[in-house]
C-alpha cells in the first residue's frame, strides 16, 4: 500500500485549511510563539530535549542531550517523568510547524527518523506498562502523530516504507488500548487520556469499516462513562487539580472536535462535558489568567485552552476569558478560515463574578475581571486522589492582580521529602493541630491519612461574600476545625479559624505568601510588599506568638524558589479561635485596616458573652466603618446579641455603620444558626 491512503485519512481529519495563510498568521500575532518553536525543532534534529512548553504536563529545566542513538527508555534525574513526557512525542508537531514555517527539509528529515527510530526500537514492548509504551502515553501520541505526520506530508522524506510502518505501529496503539483498559480508569484521568487517544487513532487506522465502528463505539462507551463518573455537576473533574482537569478537557475537546469532523456522532454528554469544563477554566481563572497552583499544578495561563472551546461553541463570554484572536495552537489545529471567524466572534463579559462550584467545594469571591482585580479561593472539599493534596479549608488571596497567599505548588513526583511537603497541610494557608498534620502521605500518590471536609454556607450579599466550611482531620482527638471567609467588599478579608472540642491543644496558622514579594513582621501583622502591591495580615487575637520564615513554592514542575511564611502559634484549652484580617491594595494608595476587638451583650438581659462563644470586630477602613459580630455558641432563649447600638441575631453578622452614629442598625445576617 502507498502513502496516498494513510495521508486521505490523516487529512480529512487532522488537517487545515490554507495553511500558508496560518503560517503567516502565528509569525504576525504570535512570532514569539513561532520562534519557540523553531529554536525547539532545531535542538530535538540534534537530538537534544527540553519540555519547556506551557501544558508539557511535566516541564524540565535541564536539557537531555543523545548521541547518534536515542534511548527511549531513559530515566534521567532520578524521575520517570521524563520517560513520560519524552513518549508524549509533542516536539513531532513543532517539527511539523518548523517545516511549514521555514520550507527547510531539514525538519520534516528528522520527524520522519524520529518516528521510524521509535517504531524499531520500542515495537514488541507494548506489554511493558513502565516503558514507552505505558497506556497514558499510548493515548497522548495520537494527535502529535496524526498532527505531525499531516504537516510534513508533502515532504520527500515521507515516502510508502514510512507509511507501512505508522500504520502498523497505528494498529499497535489501538490493540494496546483496546486490551489493557480496567474499570478504574472511568475514574481517573488515565481512561479520558487513553481513550481519546483510541478514538483519533482509530481514524486513521487501516482497517474495515466494521471495526473501525467497532473501536469507535467503544471509546466512547468508554468516555462517556468516564464523563459521568469523574466530571462533577459543578463542570471540574474530581482530582481537585485544575492542571489535571485541563488536560481532560483538552482530551474531550479533541474527542469533539475532530469526532465531528469525522462525522462520527459524538454522545450529548460529552459535548456538555466540554463547554461545563471550559466555563469553569473561566471561573477559576485569576486576573493575570493563570490558574491556581492547587493540587499537582502548574502555574499556566489557561486563555488557550478557554479559546478552543469559545470557537468550537461559538461562546462570546468564553471568548471574554479567552483571546482576543485563536492563539498559536488554535491555528495550526483548527485552520485559517478559523481565525477569521474567531475574529468576527462577538466577546461579552460574564453576568457574574463571584461563584461557587459546591460539589467539588471550590468558592471564589470576586470584585471584577480586570487585571488589577481581587480573588479568593476557599478549598473546603475532598482530597481528589492522587493528584490532590491535604489542602481543607485552605485559602488562596490575590489583591490588585498580585498574588498575596498563595498555595506551594508541586515541584516534583518523585518519592522526597519535598513532595510529601508540598501535598500535606503545611504546605497550605491551613491550621496545624498539636503538630500533627491532618493529612498524611504514604506514598507519592496514596495517603495512609486524610481529611474528610464538611461543606457548609456560602452567601453573596451586596457588600460582602461569607464561605464556611469544616474538617474533620482531628477528631480522633477530640477536635472538630472550622474556617469561616468573610469578604466585606471590594477588599477586606476576615479569616475566623474555630475549634470545637475538649483538652488542651497547640495551634499553628499557615500563611504562605507569593514569592514575587517582601514580607515584614511587627506586632503579629505582616506587611507584604509586591510588584505594584502591598498587603497587610492582622493577627486580631490577643495570645499567640507569630513567626516569620523561608518557605518553598513551585509554580511549574521541576522548579522551586523561596518564599516567605508566617507562622502563628497558640494553644488553649477547651473551645477556642483565631481571627486575622487581611487588606490591601496598589502601593502608596493602600494602607491597613484598623481592627479592634469589641465584647457582645445578649438582649435582654445585658450580660457580657464570653468571647470565646461571640465578639465583635469593629473595622475602619478610611471612610467605611463596619461592626462584624462572629458567634460560636448560640444564645439561651432566642436572645439578641448587640454591640453599642448594633443588634441583631445569628452566627454571624455584619453592619455597616458609616453614617449611623448613635442609631440603632440591625445589620445584615450572613449565616443563620
Amino acid at each position: 500500500m502507498g502513502k496516498s491512503e494513510l495521508f486521505n485519512r490523516i487529512r480529512g481529519v487532522f488537517g487545515a485549511d490554507q495553511l500558508k495563510q496560518v503560517v503567516q498568521y502565528c509569525l504576525d500575532y504570535w512570532p514569539d510563539m513561532a520562534a519557540q518553536v523553531i529554536r525547539t525543532a532545531d535542538e530535538v534534529c540534534e537530538n537534544r530535549f527540553l519540555f519547556e512548553f506551557e501544558w508539557d504536563l511535566e516541564q524540565t529545566h535541564e536539557t537531555v542531550a543523545f548521541g547518534q542513538e536515542i534511548d527511549w527508555s531513559l530515566v534521567p534525574f532520578g524521575d520517570r517523568e521524563f520517560l513520560w513526557q519524552f513518549n508524549r512525542h509533542r516536539f513531532l508537531i513543532y517539527l511539523g510547524q518548523a517545516y511549514q514555517m521555514t520550507g527547510n527539509e531539514r525538519y520534516a528529515v528528522h520527524c520522519v527518523r524520529l518516528i521510524e527510530g521509535w517504531i524499531e526500537q520500542t515495537v514488541g514492548q507494548e506489554n511493558v506498562d513502565d516503558g514507552p509504551w505505558r497506556t497514558l502515553e499510548t493515548g497522548l501520541r495520537a494527535e502529535a502523530w496524526l498532527r505531525a505526520l499531516y504537516l510534513i506530508e508533502d515532504s520527500a522524506a515521507v515516502d510508502d516504507r514510512l507509511a507501512r510502518l505508522v500504520e502498523d505501529c497505528i494498529d499497535r496503539h489501538i490493540r494496546r488500548l483496546m486490551d489493557s483498559f480496567q474499570e478504574h480508569k472511568y475514574f481517573s484521568n488515565w481512561g479520558v487520556l487513553e481513550n481519546s487517544g483510541l478514538l483519533l487513532w482509530s481514524m486513521a487506522a487501516n482497517c474495515t469499516e466494521t471495526d473501525r465502528r467497532y473501536v469507535q463505539k467503544k471509546a466512547l462507551e468508554r468516555l462517556v462513562k468516564a464523563a459521568k463518573l469523574q466530571i462533577l455537576p459543578d463542570g471540574m473533574q474530581r482530582e481537585q487539580s485544575p492542571m489535571y482537569h485541563a488536560e481532560v478537557y483538552a482530551c474531550f475537546r479533541n474527542v469533539l472536535y475532530y469526532g465531528e469532523k469525522a462525522c462520527i456522532p459524538i454522545p450529548e454528554e460529552i459535548r456538555s462535558t466540554v463547554c461545563k469544563m471550559a466555563c469553569v477554566q473561566g471561573i477559576w481563572k485569576k486576573p493575570d489568567h493563570t490558574q491556581f497552583t492547587q493540587g499537582d499544578s502548574d502555574a499556566f495561563d489557561v486563555r488557550d485552552q478557554i479559546t478552543s472551546a469559545a470557537y468550537i461553541f461559538r461562546d462570546p463570554v468564553l471568548k471574554f476569558w479567552g483571546y482576543d484572536r485563536l492563539g498559536f495552537e488554535d491555528a495550526w489545529q483548527f485552520g485559517y478560515t478559523a481565525c477569521m471567524e474567531y475574529e468576527n466572534l462577538e466577546s461579552r463579559r460574564p453576568e457574574v463574578l463571584s461563584v461557587q462550584l459546591p460539589f467539588s467545594g471550590n468558592y471564589y469571591f470576586r470584585d471584577s475581571w480586570e487585571k488589577s482585580g481581587n480573588l479568593l479561593h476557599f478549598c473546603c472539599g475532598g482530597t481528589g486522589g492522587g493528584h490532590g493534596h491535604v489542602d481543607a479549608l485552605h485559602v488562596d488571596l490575590v489583591i490588585n492582580g498580585e498574588d498575596i497567599l498563595v498555595d506551594s505548588g508541586r515541584y516534583t513526583y518523585v518519592d522526597c521529602k519535598e513532595r510529601y511537603f508540598l501535598k500535606e497541610p503545611s504546605a497550605h494557608n491551613v491550621v496545624i493541630v498539636d503538630g500533627k498534620a491532618s493529612g498524611q502521605c504514604e506514598t507519592s500518590w496514596k495517603y495512609c491519612k486524610i481529611s474528610s471536609c464538611i461543606k457548609q454556607g456560602y452567601r453573596e450579599g451586596e457588600n460582602w461574600g461569607y464561605v464556611e466550611g469544616s474538617h474533620l482531620g482531628y477528631i480522633e482527638a477530640g477536635l472538630v476545625v472550622s474556617r469561616r471567609v468573610i469578604w466585606i467588599k471590594p477588599d477586606i478579608y476576615v479569616i475566623a479559624d474555630y475549634f470545637y472540642g475538649t483538652g488542651r491543644h497547640g495551634y499553628e496558622n499557615h500563611f504562605h505568601f507569593g514569592r514575587q514579594g517582601n514580607v515584614t513582621l511587627k506586632d503579629k501583622t505582616t506587611h507584604f510588599t509586591g510588584i505594584q502591591t502591598e498587603a497587610w495580615l492582622q493577627s486580631v487575637s490577643e495570645s499567640g506568638t507569630g513567626i516569620l520564615t523561608t518557605g518553598i513554592q513551585s509554580l511549574f514542575y521541576n522548579e522551586l524558589g523561596d518564599n516567605q511564611v508566617y507562622c502563628e502559634q497558640d494553644a488553649a484549652e477547651g473551645k477556642f479561635h483565631k481571627i486575622f484580617v487581611v487588606n490591601g491594595g496598589k502601593t502608596g494608595d493602600a494602607v491597613p485596616v484598623s481592627v479592634k476587638r469589641l465584647p457582645l451583650y445578649t438582649c435582654p438581659g445585658e450580660s457580657v458573652m464570653d468571647a470565646e462563644d461571640g465578639e465583635a470586630l469593629n473595622i475602619l477602613a478610611g471612610d467605611r466603618e463596619y461592626l462584624l459580630v462572629l458567634c460560636s455558641q448560640e444564645t439561651t432563649n432566642q436572645q439578641m446579641v448587640h454591640c453599642g447600638t448594633c443588634y441583631g441575631y445569628g452566627k454571624t453578622m455584619l453592619f455597616n455603620m458609616a453614617g449611623k452614629k448613635g442609631e440603632i442598625v440591625t445589620g445584615e445576617i450572613l449565616e443563620w444558626w
